[in-house]
């Protein structure tokens, strides 16, 4: 079906979701400020109405309603047919994602999606890449806080290092720390979706791509064994100077991320932005997670730094070496864990959280012959509940409106390389800034 004939723009499909009535939330504004053909999707037509009644101005222009079960591949060939970019909200993936983006595929239509389960998108990479690429459709995996904001630092991080040095990025750096109201609750910090993730790795991933950081390199790549070598993941906690903190692996998931960096690298495949040995690291300031205490230097918090982080690494240890082995008890344990804390479905922090808190990255991006650039992106909003809708609503319509996508790729792609640096500029009305700092 030709993308012209198609009644909307985009579709929210989960939109009775916590984080989907995020994702409503935010194209309403959007379609507010500039006219978009919008529908919000899922199994009931009652609890989708009664959404739209709750998020959407009555004076607005109302959003259609579209009835589709993930279980049901009829209702999901009608729901793609139906629109030029689909926002899908509705995991765990590894469960019902591939029927979806299959329809999207025949149908010509743009997805998104908020996974972080890295061995389906293996599996859609092997399955699915030649065929989306034949459709010219982006399928673009992870595109919420993990990982569209890494990313897409790194793609910025390197350009602009090329800009200033005329040399390409042999190794970036990213340190995450979180900013504005402080997260005290396992429940706020980590979304449902993102515990949906885990809770697929230890049932159904038996691979090695929670150990493997070049698992979604295209298959034919000759260097996969050096890269995975060269970007091991590192569970042990240590010093940074250019922060001047205790460092811990990134959270929720540090091995999210660097696969679909290093995807965005080979796709890319520049010699003048990315070095052959290029390098990826990424980490948490400690500091910020800490309590801030008046009159105390940053450094007197270094004993509180350094347990925190030990409660960090060593879970996330055991979370990488449970998954890569084979289904084991303390597989049952860990999911026991998880269950424990994870937020109930459909609900999330209070608003006060949502728009109060916030994230940064210290980024160190240095070239060929050593020269470094410092840069700062700065998001408002909680990663998950909050700053993940606002970007993939961002980013689903600037590919709907065809600001964003310019770029030669297709197939299963990542952030990056599906939507291009112009999604820099887009990520503004996401409360996503990047600088360079003197």
């Amino acid at each position: 079906m030709a993308a012209a004939a198609k009644p909307y723009d985009v579709i929210v499909f989960g939109a009775t979701g916590f984080t989907g009535r995020q994702a409503v939330l935010a194209l309403a504004r959007r379609a507010a400020e500039k006219p978009l053909r919008w529908a919000v999707a899922g199994r009931n037509a009652e609890r989708l109405q009664a959404v739209v009644r709750e998020l959407v101005p009555p004076a607005a222009l109302q959003p259609g309603i579209v009835v589709a079960d993930a279980e049901q591949a009829d209702s999901l060939q009608a729901l793609a047919a139906q629109t030029k970019v689909l926002l899908n909200l509705a995991g765990p993936y590894a469960l019902t994602g591939e029927s979806v983006v299959q329809a999207c595929i025949a149908h010509g239509t743009h997805h998104l999606d908020l996974t972080g389960e890295t061995f389906w998108v293996r599996q859609l990479i092997e399955r699915h890449h030649r065929a989306a690429q034949r459709a010219k459709v982006k399928i673009i995996a992870c595109c919420g806080y993990e990982a569209l904001p890494f990313d897409l630092a790194v793609l910025w991080g390197a350009q602009q290092l090329q800009q200033r040095t005329g040399e390409a990025c042999r190794e970036l750096k990213l340190v995450v720390s979180f900013t504005g109201k402080r997260i005290t609750s396992a429940r706020d910090a980590v979304s449902g979706g993102t515990v949906g993730s885990m809770r697929m790795l230890l049932e159904l991933d038996t691979t090695d791509s929670v150990r493997n950081p070049a698992c979604l390199l295209p298959r034919d790549a000759p260097d996969a064994p050096a890269v995975a070598e060269r970007n091991a993941y590192r569970f042990v906690p240590q010093y940074d100077s250019d922060v001047q903190a205790v460092v811990a692996p990134t959270i929720p998931a540090p091995f999210i991320n660097p696969p679909v960096v290093l995807r965005s690298v080979a796709l890319a495949n520049d010699p003048a932005l990315f070095a052959p040995d290029f390098h990826y690291i990424e980490a948490t300031d400690m500091a910020s997670l800490v309590p801030k205490l008046a009159l105390v230097p940053r450094a007197a918090t270094l004993p509180m730094q350094w347990a925190a982080a030990a409660s960090i690494a060593a879970p996330l240890a055991s979370l990488s070496a449970s998954v890569s082995g084979p289904l084991s008890f303390q597989r049952g344990v860990l999911r026991k864990l998880i269950d424990a804390f994870a937020p109930k479905p459909g609900v999330g922090p209070s608003e006060a959280m949502l728009a109060g808190s916030g994230y940064a990255f210290d980024l160190f991006a240095t070239s060929t012959s050593g020269q470094r650039l410092r840069g700062r992106v700065e998001a408002q909003g909680h990663p998950g509940y909050r700053s993940t809708p606002e970007m993939m609503v961002s980013a689903g319509v600037g590919l709907a409106r065809g600001e964003l996508g310019r770029t030669p790729h297709f197939g299963i792609v990542t952030p990056a390389t599906g939507l291009g640096i112009e999604a820099v500029a887009a990520l503004r009305s996401a409360g996503v800034t990047f600088s360079v700092v003197a």
